[in-house]
C-alpha cells in the first residue's frame, strides 16, 4: 500500500509539473502573439515601477499621456529609501497615485554584489506579496532594477492564473546603442518593450519605437 501511494504521488507531480510547462509555454505564446486587446472596455489596473532621478522623470512623463479614465486605479512601487520619487511626481504635475507600496532595493548604488544577492532575496520576498495583493492587469516600468522582482513575480502570477499581469517595459531614453542590464534580463519575457532610437529598435527586432513624451520634453 505504501507503495502504490507512493507511486500515485509520483504520479501526481509528473502531471503538476506537465500542466505547468503547458501552461508556460501558454503565456509565452501569448506574450509573442502581439495581439491587441480592442476589446477591452473595463478600466485597467495600472502598477508602476518608480526608481529614482531621470528613471522617475521619464516614467512621469509617459504616464501624463494615459488616460486616467481607462488606466485606473494607478499604483506605485517604490523603494523603501527613496526619498525624492513622490517629490517629481508632486514637482511636475504629475498624476497622484491612489496608493504606493514600498519595497526593499535589491541593490543600493556602490553596494558589492556579494552582499547584493541577500537585498535581492529580501526584495523577491516582499515582490510576491505586494504583487499578490494588487494583482495587476497591467505593470509599467522603464528600467530600475528595482522593477526586475516585480516583474519577474508578476510573470509567475501570470503563469498561475492568478493575475493579468501584462508587463510593459520602457528603456532609458539614454539607451540609443544598447539594452539596460533590465531590459536584457526582461527583453523576451515582456509583452510590450518600447525603445527610442530607431538604431535600438533595429538591434532588437521585438521592441517598438516611439517618438513622443521623453523625445520631445528634450528638445
Amino acid at each position: 500500500h505504501q507503495s502504490n501511494h507512493l507511486v500515485m504521488l509520483l504520479y501526481l507531480i509528473l502531471i503538476l509539473i506537465l500542466l505547468l510547462i503547458f501552461r508556460v509555454i501558454y503565456v509565452i505564446r501569448d506574450i509573442r502573439s502581439e495581439k491587441p486587446d480592442l476589446a477591452r472596455k473595463d478600466p485597467v489596473k495600472t502598477l508602476v515601477v518608480l526608481g529614482s532621478g531621470g528613471h522617475t522623470t521619464e516614467m512621469i512623463q509617459l504616464l501624463q499621456q494615459l488616460k486616467s479614465e481607462a488606466y485606473t486605479p494607478l499604483i506605485f512601487i517604490v523603494t523603501d529609501t527613496d526619498t525624492t520619487s513622490m517629490r517629481r511626481v508632486e514637482a511636475f504635475g504629475g498624476r497622484q497615485p491612489d496608493s504606493i507600496y514600498r519595497i526593499p532595493r535589491s541593490r543600493e548604488v556602490g553596494q558589492s554584489y556579494l552582499s547584493s544577492i541577500l537585498t535581492t532575496l529580501w526584495s523577491f520576498l516582499h515582490a510576491f506579496g505586494i504583487v499578490f495583493r494588487i494583482r495587476p492587469n497591467i505593470l509599467l516600468c522603464n528600467g530600475p532594477g528595482t522593477c526586475l522582482p516585480i516583474a519577474i513575480v508578476t510573470l509567475a502570477y501570470r503563469i498561475l492564473g492568478l493575475c493579468e499581469g501584462k508587463i510593459v517595459f520602457v528603456e532609458s531614453f539614454c539607451r540609443v546603442k544598447s539594452l539596460s542590464l533590465t531590459g536584457t534580463m526582461l527583453y523576451h519575457v515582456v509583452d510590450l518593450f518600447v525603445v527610442h532610437w530607431e538604431s535600438l529598435q533595429t538591434k532588437f527586432p521585438r521592441s517598438k519605437v516611439v517618438s513622443t513624451f521623453v523625445q520631445h520634453r528634450k528638445t
